[in-house]
């Protein structure tokens, strides 16, 4: 009755089998007959086993799919396995099997979770999974588990989490308080951390809960990027515009990856004011784009500030944001412009803003520009000619253009063609059909041209795709017609037209208007066996053209080209459409059966058309693309696994065929080969080739091994050769086969690794052992690691497989004996946070304080760099021995790793206590000297506070450790020169009080040659202003610091003016600032003030 059934229909393609399949089994749901069915189909091969196992998922056979769960085919338990999670199955039954399920199996059980709606499944699961197979495995079960489960156990699985997303997807409730919990005492590092968890899958944050989304945004600016949140920008615009404003315009600079269209769409409900605000926050390159999204009523406005701002200079405006503007606006601003100094006297500028006018004052200087003596002058004014017409937004205009553009055919090449790049962009909208002569006639004179080049056949190649739009826009054929006459020239220089996106340019429906204007060419050169044009059109429709029946068939007929390349392109695009691709295919191997070479038809057949498999693989196919001569053989990639055995067979016979034959190469046969271990039942075939004298051919037969589906035999043969020259490639083949073996028999397995000569083998043995979690793994490693003798790579290597496994005792056992060899050392500390939960980063950090404490300087060197990925779980003991380790200058070895171990623990948590302690016993010693030693202590110092200096600049908690020690320092007029420069790292600009005190307590510290060094800190601490700093700030500070005690710093304050003049304009109160310096009592502040220039001569 099976054996019937099956080869009843056998020779069906794919689909149609398995819905012949499903079908049979919904008719004998429940009766007799579905059993015996079953049962005769359980005692065949594994096609049919397998086909049993998915008739009764349909037929809803539970206890024949239970049955199945402990098949020895292993195929058939990981099949069954995920059978019954989609039926439905009591946790009782699969929880016990779990010790007994290899890494494959787990994972296929992770799948079937993943259909979703089985949660009381996943939470039983989860507790087992990771006390038998670690966290890692049962945070993969997290996503398809129940809210409550996932919430509680999510603070001590959230490390291993390997895909935030799809558990953001599925449980982003969960993620959202369990963010909130951790923000409460978060800071950098712990928000860097707590925001990708939350923006892993932005999308469905933003649209769970946008508001959250944004108030937990508001506490994590100050420590991250928001670039995040690009994607839902314009969503959470629209839910809070306030608070999206908020956090671009947040002192920190970190909202400023807010931006695009739909974000600035959903601002415009904010006044002018606050939107002038968002565009000054912008980027430059942003600001066109910016614009261009809100009515041309509220440009201007919000625009001209910054546009016009004091101290920008004509030739410094963004002319590109000008014409965002209106025109009347646009030109009333090019005008004032051009008025400024630096604007008409300088014709480049002078050019640039007249573009910006109205055709009528444009057009005298740029027709003048046009006619430059130079090339490279008229290849920039073409552009601008361009520019100034499109302003316009008249076609009269374009038809003057048009006969400026006529003097082109005498025209250099790099001219002709940056005129006919600017007029590609040329909107559509101001060509009419009048135009179409005139345009037509400068094209044809560029293509005419003897130096014609790449870039300017492109750029003709826009406009004949211009032309094409719009002639399918309006329905005028006279464009059309230009664009066809165009594309016929180029066809003819070697040239073709670039159709690539056409589909995003046209409206609906006016893909059948242009291939009928189109089509008389299109049959024309289908007559003449030409293609171009048919095929270029179907790739720039892309499924657009699935819909235009007439184009569809010329695809076909392309298929029968003389040309081969064509021909490719063509069966591509024949082959694309689902509706058609049977048919299609079909009737092409009716007419050329060599088509089987192509890639496309041989993935249509593979995957779908299983009934032309017979034909292809039992009888030479010749043709165009294959002579009669030659054995074709296809290197099929999927689609395999559903393959009836009677094709396989065949598959198999072919393969092994080509393997063997004296005419194929060596490469080809060795694909043959590997070929062959993706087949079911591949083993057997496989077994002639292994013991080879080809060497190509042996290794590329245990390479194919690793894919077999009897992975028990083949790691019985594999074994063999791991202590040969072919251990490379049995190594890496036991590792895949080994994912496929029950962990209780992976010691057994791994065996012959372990006991291997060759050092990379034993390696990778121990690898395996650790990451599949073998039962019998720790007491392994250990006797392997203790062995005497043992090379110091597999140490390595067992401290490597020791930290996947720091859960269990006898691991800190290992890493303790490791650190006594300082060579095999290094591997402890390569051991990451991220790997592990934090109660174990904890034991792990009080576990290098102790090397780094400890007598072996080479140890205690390596520990101390690890800990600076450690200081969040450090002991509070950790600083002690850090400034111990930085201040005993009885050894040289250790301090600098030291002092920056020192520093991130006090740059990231604002700890100051420890530092000032080193700085205190360094200071106490930094005149001490020793043989052969210049001053260590004062060496060290010196470094330390050239270290420190960066850290109250970048962040809150350095700013901390700032204070502290300038009142260590200030004392000492040998520091002086270090407490200038903390003192300005630690201020702020948006604190001008404070920071004007700052300053002016410096003025009994910059004295004699440290008089000018307030000045020149404070210029390189400020930089180029950043708009953030709200300019009453900066007036308030300079005004402050201008009536400073002291020359010193008078001289900050005539920096800081020259900055803020030079930037906002030098209008009041920097004028009036820098003239009263100019009379400064002290000469050195007028030298200053008189050498700082208002304006440029």
């Amino acid at each position: 009755m099976g054996s019937r059934f099956l080869a009843g229909i056998a020779e069906l393609p794919l689909p149609r089998r398995i819905t012949a399949e499903a079908r049979e089994a919904r008719r004998l749901a429940g009766t007799p007959e579905l059993d015996r069915l079953l049962g005769e189909l359980s005692g065949g091969d594994r096609y049919q086993r397998l086909t049993a196992i998915r008739m009764a998922v349909v037929a809803g056979d539970r206890k024949y799919v239970l049955a199945q769960l402990d098949s020895a085919d292993l195929e058939c338990g990981v099949r069954a396995l995920g059978a019954l999670i989609r039926l439905g199955v009591a946790p009782e039954v699969i929880v016990p099997r779990l010790p007994n399920l290899s890494l494959r199996a787990r994972h296929a059980l992770v799948r079937a979770l993943a259909r979703g709606g089985r949660e009381e499944l996943a939470d039983a699961l989860v507790t087992p999974v990771r006390a038998r197979f670690g966290d890692a495995e049962a945070a993969r079960l997290l996503p398809y588990c129940s809210p409550a489960l996932v919430a509680e156990v999510l603070p001590e699985l959230a490390y291993a989490v390997p895909s935030w997303g799809t558990l953001c997807r599925r449980q982003i409730g969960v993620i959202f308080d369990h963010v909130e919990a951790g923000a409460a005492e978060a800071g950098r590092d712990e928000w860097r951390e707590l925001w990708w968890w939350l923006t892993a899958d932005v999308d469905t944050a933003a649209r769970y809960d946008s508001a959250r989304l944004l108030a937990l945004a508001a506490r994590a600016v100050e420590h991250v990027q928001l670039t995040a949140l690009h994607p839902v920008a314009g969503m959470l615009a629209r839910r809070d515009p306030d608070a999206v404003r908020r956090l671009v315009l947040h002192s920190s600079g970190h909202g400023r990856g807010f931006a695009g269209p739909a974000l600035w769409r959903a601002m415009q409900v904010l006044p002018d004011a606050e939107l002038a605000e968002l565009y000054a926050a912008s980027a430059l390159y942003d600001r066109y784009r910016f614009l261009r999204t809100l009515p041309p009523s509220r440009r201007a406005v919000i625009a001209t500030p910054q546009l016009m701002r004091l101290g920008l200079g004509p030739g410094e405006v963004d002319v590109r944001t000008l014409d965002a503007l209106p025109g009347v606006a646009r030109a009333a601003l090019a005008r004032e412009l051009l008025a400024r100094p630096g604007g008409a006297e300088v014709p480049e500028i002078a050019e640039r803003l007249s573009a910006r006018l109205p055709w009528v004052e444009a057009k005298p200087v740029l027709v003048q520009a046009v006619r430059r003596p130079t090339a490279e002058e008229r290849a920039a004014a073409y552009p601008l000619l361009v520019t100034a017409v499109a302003g316009s937004r008249d076609t009269a205009v374009v038809g003057e253009l048009l006969d400026l553009l006529r003097r082109m055919r005498s025209e250099q090449d790099p001219v002709r063609c940056s005129a006919l790049q600017s007029l590609a962009t040329l909107p559509m909208s101001l060509l009419a059909v009048e135009h179409v002569p005139a345009l037509e006639q400068v094209v044809v004179d560029a293509l005419q041209a003897r130096d014609r080049s790449y870039q300017t056949s492109a750029a003709i190649g826009d406009l004949t795709r211009t032309l094409l739009v719009r002639g399918a826009q309006t329905g005028e054929t006279a464009f059309t017609e230009a664009a066809l006459r165009i594309s016929a020239l180029l066809a003819e220089s070697f040239s073709h037209l670039n159709l690539a996106g056409l589909h995003h340019n046209l409206p609906r429906g006016a893909e059948h208007r242009l291939f009928e204007a189109l089509r008389p060419r299109l049959e024309a050169d289908a007559a003449r066996d030409r293609w171009t044009l048919a095929l270029t059109l179907a790739d720039g429709l892309e499924r657009r053209a699935f819909g235009v029946p007439g184009l569809q068939d010329l695809v076909l007929r392309a298929c029968g080209a003389a040309d081969d390349a064509t021909v490719r392109r063509a069966v591509r695009l024949a082959l694309a459409d689902p509706a058609t691709r049977d048919v299609n295919l079909d009737d092409m191997l009716r007419r050329d059966q060599s088509i089987i070479t192509l890639w496309e038809a041989q993935n249509l057949i593979a995957t779908r058309r299983t009934d032309l498999l017979d034909s292809l693989l039992s009888h030479p196919a010749s043709g165009r693309f294959l002579s009669s001569k030659v054995r074709f053989v296809p290197l099929f990639h999927t689609g395999i696994d559903r393959w009836t055995p009677h094709h396989i067979d065949n598959y198999g016979i072919l393969l092994d065929g080509y393997a063997r034959s004296a005419n194929a190469s060596l490469g080809e046969r060795a694909g043959a080969i590997r070929q062959m271990g993706l087949l079911p039942g591949g083993f057997t075939r496989l077994l002639p080739y292994v013991e080879s004298d080809e060497v190509v051919v042996a290794e590329a037969t245990l390479t194919a091994l690793g894919r077999s589906d009897e992975p028990d035999r083949a790691i019985a043969v594999l074994a063999a050769h791991v202590g040969d020259d072919h251990a490379r490639v049995a190594v890496s083949s036991i590792a895949t086969c080994a994912r496929s073996i029950p962990p209780a028999r992976l010691g057994e397995t791994l065996a012959p690794l372990l006991d291997s000569p060759k050092i990379t083998a034993v390696k990778e043995g121990v690898r395996l052992l650790a990451l599949l979690r073998a039962p019998d793994a720790m007491p392994i490693i250990r006797a392997l690691g203790s062995r005497p003798g043992t090379h110091r790579d597999i140490q390595r290597a067992t401290v490597f497989a020791a930290g996947r496994m720091l859960d269990r005792d006898e691991a800190w056992e290992l890493l303790r004996d490791a650190v006594a060899d300082p060579e095999v050392a290094g591997a402890v500390l390569d051991i990451t946070p991220q790997r592990l939960p934090v109660p174990r980063r904890e034991r792990f950090a009080a576990f290098l304080r102790d090397l780094a404490a400890g007598s072996d300087y080479r140890v205690a060197a390596q520990a101390l760099d690890g800990l600076t990925r450690w200081y969040r779980w450090s002991p509070p003991d950790t600083r002690d021995v850090l400034v111990a380790r930085l201040t005993d200058l009885s050894q040289v070895g250790l301090w600098t790793a030291a002092m920056r171990a020192l520093l991130v623990d006090a740059g990231a948590t604002g700890y100051s206590a420890a530092v000032v302690a080193a700085v205190e016993r360094l200071l106490d010693h930094a005149d001490d000297s020793y043989p052969d030693r210049d001053l260590p202590a004062r060496q060290r110092l010196l470094t330390l506070l050239h270290w420190l200096t960066p850290l109250p600049r970048n962040t809150e908690h350095g700013r901390l450790l700032a204070a502290p020690v300038i009142e260590l320092l200030a004392s000492d007029p040998l520091w002086h020169e270090q407490v200038i420069e903390l003192t300005f790292a630690a201020i702020r600009w948006t604190e001008p009080e404070q920071t004007i005190a700052a300053v002016q307590a410096l003025s009994p510290l910059a004295i004699g040659t440290l008089t000018a060094y307030p000045a020149r800190r404070l210029a390189e601490r400020l930089g180029p202003i950043p708009d953030e700093i709200p300019t009453a700030a900066l007036r308030q500070i300079a005004t402050g610091l201008a009536t400073g005690p002291s020359a010193a710093i008078a001289l900050a304050a005539v920096e800081l003016i020259a900055k803020c003049g030079n930037k906002f304009g030098w209008t009041p109160p920097w004028s009036t600032l820098l003239t009263e310096l100019r009379d400064h009592p002290d000469a050195d502040v007028r030298r200053a003030a008189r050498n700082t220039f208002m304006a440029r001569e």
